[in-house]
């Protein structure tokens, strides 16, 4: 029986010891961020047309505070994009995965800050509690390993990149790109693990750092293969498929704008009142706005609401347009001598607002579509 109790005590334990994380990340987050007011709540459209389209059109209201709620989900992303760009050139061992972790409970405590004016969306908290588990368990991991075991085989390989180690970082440009429209559970793992024990092993000192890698990710493409299939089958047995286009009120010559645009069509036409169209979401989206303001679009709805956050990438401390909040502004842990930037837009400025930051240099990265 005592191997069956030490058992039943370990289980408890990491058990315990993973619901604590997202406690004590959060707690984290909260004391190591300012406090600050709510973000505005949406200003009405007009009223006629915009019930009508509430109506009208399934799906075409989406929770507002959702643009806040999904930014700690695209954190993750961009934790991804810069973890690719720094093992690109850098020691896989040098990356700060500590406070990529951090970074992401300090995010997670703005946006609760900025939306205590909203409903509680208790789908978006337990996505992001889910995630920022997973994440800060996934990074913590590859600290401790990289540190240690990474470090003794990298010096094995004279600080050179072995044909694993470009493969992997390959790898890990391929996956921050998936990562854009699609979400992870989706990447081939199972695949990529196959491809790294396909590539020759290179003789001498060099081979133990060959096959530290290979094992090392071989694992965690086994766990993440394992775990991606969960999520997998249990989102479709539980909920329905994430909702990949969204709807957009705009203003001014919308039929010739949106032509030739991928995964665009009209919905509806309201004369002098504007027309409203759909499209993709994700960092589509985001590509997408750009054009349309260009050809001379003005926007009254995204998603139902009028008010959306979007963050540029800047090596400045950018300007805050007018009648825009700054929500946040930090440093890249891989890259500090860049800032991601927060803003809250009113979706009717866009078209000023978009112009205003590019021509400062300040590169949009994302805009948050609910």
């Amino acid at each position: 029986m005592r191997p069956l109790k030490w058992l039943v005590r370990m289980i408890v334990r990491l058990v315990a010891i993973i619901l604590l994380i997202p406690i004590l990340g959060f707690a984290y987050g909260w004391l190591t961020t300012a406090d600050q007011p709510p973000a505005p709540r949406s200003q009405a459209a007009p009223a006629a047309i915009a019930a009508q389209l509430r109506e009208g059109i399934p799906g075409y209201q989406r929770p507002e505070e959702s643009t806040f709620l999904t930014y700690p989900e695209w954190a993750i992303v961009y934790a991804a994009r810069d973890y690719a760009a720094f093992v690109a050139g850098r020691s896989e061992s040098d990356f700060p995965y500590v406070a990529y972790i951090g970074r992401f409970w300090q995010d997670y405590a703005i946006v609760v800050r900025a939306t205590a004016g909203y409903p509680f969306n208790a789908q978006n908290h337990l996505m992001l509690v889910v995630i920022g588990t997973s994440h800060t368990i996934e990074h913590g991991l590859q600290w401790a390993w990289e540190n240690t075991i990474g470090r003794l085989t990298e010096w094995s390989a004279d600080g050179g990149k072995t044909a694993q180690d470009v493969y992997l970082a390959a790898t890990a440009a391929e996956y921050a790109a998936f990562l854009d429209q699609v979400p992870w559970y989706r990447f081939p793992y199972a695949r990529k693990r196959a491809e790294l024990w396909r590539i020759p092993v290179a003789e001498g000192r060099a081979g133990i750092r060959a096959w530290e890698r290979r094992l090392a990710f071989g694992l965690s493409y086994t766990i993440k293969q394992a775990y991606a299939d969960l999520i997998a089958s249990g989102l479709e047995a539980t909920s329905e498929a994430a909702q990949s286009q969204i709807y957009v009120w705009a203003q001014g010559p919308v039929t010739d704008a949106i032509r030739g645009e991928p995964d665009t069509a009209l919905e509806r036409e309201f004369d002098a009142d504007g027309t409203v169209f759909v499209t993709k979401r994700y960092q589509a989206f985001t590509e997408l706005l750009p054009r349309l303001v260009d050809k001379g679009l003005r926007f009254v709805e995204i998603g139902g609401n009028q008010n959306v956050l979007l963050t540029v990438l800047s090596t400045e401390p950018p300007m805050t347009p007018p009648g825009v909040r700054q929500l946040f502004s930090h440093a890249l842990p891989a890259d500090p001598s860049r800032l991601r930037t927060g803003f809250i837009v009113p979706v009717s400025s866009l078209h000023e607002v978009l112009p205003m930051l590019d021509s400062r240099g300040d590169r949009l990265e994302h805009v948050y579509d609910y």
